[in-house]
């Protein structure tokens, strides 16, 4: 995925270009900016900055265009470190010049400093968490897409005002009011559109479920996220369909939409809480994603699409697992012999694809560091893939070294990631099933800690993951943690 996307902005005045005095730049953290050295302007705290990151704080910045015979404007918007909330909420608005009209949002829709302020949010620190290393031109164009659909931005701008709200503590009525005011316009625009055929198989409606649905799990809302996912497929599918006649998918952004859906998919059917079989027709996508099988960590899901199958035949034998012990309750597991050779092989094509790398696109799009980052979020996948075949299909005990051998390999892939990388955005599920099968302190500690980096960055499913972990802990439960939190009417989706 990608690292951020970021509008940056410089500072420049007239006197200075005539003048011929070195620019100054503006763009960096507050500590490097008070100690005017070179800021790399790594998200959420720089490289100089690692040793103390409460000290290390962006501003947002946002070039407004410059109209003939007019200096450009800058506006800021203080939103706080990686370390806790920010001290303003969302009650404050930027004020913005009404001559300057920024280049971000050229768009009759967006008519109210608000809206301005949220979109430029969402570009900058919502679309960069939410997909943290997908390729730049996929979150150009989804923003393109929602200037011109009402439906879509207001999906857009709930989102960004949601984060928002988590990032900064901001929990008042006025908030909620805000955030439930753009998601009601987005359901009621999407509603419209779908009365229409022509508009329904438009890849803008189906944009539009997916956004709702994925800041429903960021929010940690528990039972609303199902409905739009089901609604994101089922409208996605109608627009491929339509588009491709059944074949596999060639553009790039719709690509992009259908690993986004997968990954989600993936995630709440591994959660154990997902919709009937009956009423789905599951992993639909494999067969619209090109070169599957192409050997290279996907910068949308942060892992090989060649786990998908194996994550949904996983699923499946672990159903059937279930489906078994609640009839044979108190009966020793007896595993029947398929079952056995069917785990091995699956076991053994899980370890080969452990060595996959990014490809040279990746690597040349986001640098060195962010594709070893991705690496080590494949390898985390890769490893808690393993652990929930052993948990969940053969059984194993915690206390079994396969299993502790699993929990350790997932902590030892993480902490091959950057601390501050937002790489660690995508490794929720391998976190947290390592966490949930470990009684090592340490490790523990350790899990803890990288959820809670990530939980201040205003990822309230991390908040959620968080929480429900050491409850979890406390519990003692021997169950597997869906299990677990099924039986207590709570709803989970690792995204």
């Amino acid at each position: 995925m990608l690292t951020a996307f970021r509008v940056n902005s410089h500072l420049t005045t007239q006197n200075n270009k005539l003048s011929g005095f070195p620019q100054r730049r503006r763009d960096g953290c507050s500590e490097c900016r008070r100690k005017k050295v070179k800021c790399d302007l790594r998200k959420p705290v720089c490289s100089r900055c690692t040793h103390y990151p409460r000290e290390c704080k962006y501003d947002l910045s946002f070039i407004q265009s410059q109209h003939p015979g007019r200096p450009r404007v800058v506006e800021r918007r203080h939103e706080g470190s990686c370390a806790g909330p920010a001290s303003k909420a969302l009650t404050t608005i930027p004020r913005i010049d009404p001559l300057y009209q920024p280049d971000l949002v050229p768009s009759p829709l967006l008519t109210t400093e608000e809206s301005r302020f949220l979109l430029r949010l969402f570009a900058t620190e919502t679309a960069p968490l939410l997909l943290p290393a997908a390729p730049q031109a996929f979150v150009s164009e989804l923003i393109s897409h929602a200037l011109n659909t009402s439906h879509l931005l207001h999906a857009l701008l709930a989102a960004a005002c949601s984060h928002h709200g988590r990032l900064v503590g901001d929990i008042t009525a006025r908030s909620r009011t805000t955030i439930l005011k753009y998601t009601n316009s987005a359901i009621s625009g999407l509603r419209t559109a779908l009365c229409e055929t022509a508009r329904s198989l438009n890849v803008k409606t189906a944009l539009t479920a997916l956004v709702l649905c994925t800041n429903d799990i960021c929010n940690g809302t528990k039972d609303i996220w199902k409905a739009h996912l089901l609604g994101a497929m089922r409208l996605l599918v109608g627009f491929l369909d339509h588009q491709t006649n059944g074949s596999i998918v060639t553009d790039p952004f719709a690509l992009c939409l259908v690993k986004w859906f997968a990954t989600l998919d993936t995630m709440a059917n591994l959660s154990g809480i997902y919709t009937n079989a009956d009423d789905r027709d599951h992993y639909w996508y494999l067969d619209r994603i090109p070169n599957v099988h192409s050997g290279y960590v996907d910068d949308i899901s942060g892992y090989s699409p060649e786990l998908i199958p194996i994550l949904a035949r996983l699923g499946q034998l672990s159903k059937w697992q279930i489906a078994y012990a609640s009839l044979n309750q108190g009966t020793p597991v007896v595993y029947p012999l398929n079952l056995l050779e069917e785990a091995q092989s699956l076991e053994s094509t899980i370890l080969s694809l452990a060595d996959r790398t990014v490809s040279d696109t990746t690597r040349m799009n986001h640098g060195c560091q962010a594709a070893n980052d991705l690496q080590a979020t494949h390898r985390a996948f890769v490893h808690a893939t393993l652990l929930y075949l052993h948990r969940r299909v053969l059984l194993l005990p915690r206390s079994h070294p396969k299993v502790r051998t699993d929990v350790a390999n997932v902590i030892n892939s993480a902490q091959d990631i950057d601390s501050f990388s937002s790489a660690n955005i995508l490794i929720l599920w391998p976190m947290f099933s390592a966490g949930c099968e470990t009684d090592n302190v340490s490790e523990r500690d350790i899990i803890q800690s990288r959820m809670a980096k990530m939980q201040s960055l205003g990822l309230g499913n991390y908040t959620r993951a968080k929480d429900l972990l050491k409850a979890f802990w406390s519990s003692g439960s021997s169950l597997p943690w869906d299990l677990y939190f099924t039986g207590l009417g709570l709803q989970l989706v690792l995204f």
